[in-house]
């Protein structure tokens, strides 16, 4: 009968050692897990805040919107805005839509380097030049705190064309335009397009 105690005694301190070896892996593996997550946190929070803070340091302003001709074409004036960082022209995207009959959507999209109809210039068309020089002197590169000037043709993506959301369709429709020029790190601009008379040099904005 000793003998037997002896064992039971024996068996409750294995089950005992047993249990708290398990609660110390269990305190162990929730520790790991509760520091990969905060891990991920903190990088999550990183990355939120770089791409915030480059958004916040690049800016496109637009700054005066004309009537180009009696069709299709808008001259818009814009502003480019960064923290000593240049972006090169054939990335800075724009769009262009506008709603008819409160149900049709058109909408033109494009570069600003890219004016089809720009002015006549040796070797083809001026498409973005900086403000106050000739629109031969076309630039490649936008740089920080300088203004510039670029053109727009309305009409559709599948109707180049056209005249949708340029000013003559405006006039007609008694609608307005959304302009959006966007830059490539995620800034942005919208303005909205408002034609009072149609006439070439009359202010869009």
């Amino acid at each position: 009968m000793q003998r037997a105690k002896h064992n039971d005694e024996a068996a409750i301190g294995i089950d005992l050692m047993i249990t708290y070896v398990g609660i110390v892996i269990m305190m162990i593996v929730v520790g790991s897990t509760a520091v990969s997550m905060v891990e991920k946190m903190v990088q999550q929070t990183q990355h939120t805040a770089l791409d915030a803070n480059k958004e916040a340091g690049t800016k496109m302003i637009v700054v005066g919107a004309w009537v180009e001709d009696g069709w299709d074409d808008y001259l818009i004036m814009i502003e480019y805005q960064s923290q000593g960082k240049n972006v090169l022209a054939e990335d800075v995207e724009w769009t262009l839509w506008c709603v008819e009959d409160g149900d049709t959507i058109h909408y033109r999209s494009g570069t600003i380097d890219d004016w089809i109809s720009g002015p006549n210039i040796p070797g083809g068309r001026g498409s973005i030049w900086e403000v106050g020089t000739d629109p031969s002197d076309t630039v490649t590169e936008l740089e920080s705190g300088a203004r510039y000037f670029f053109g727009i043709d309305a009409g559709t993506n599948t109707n180049t064309n056209g005249r949708e959301c340029g000013p003559s369709f405006l006039v007609a429709e008694g609608i307005t335009a959304t302009l959006t020029v966007n830059l490539p790190d995620g800034g942005s601009n919208t303005q909205i397009l408002h034609v009072p008379r149609l006439e070439v040099g009359a202010p869009d904005i």
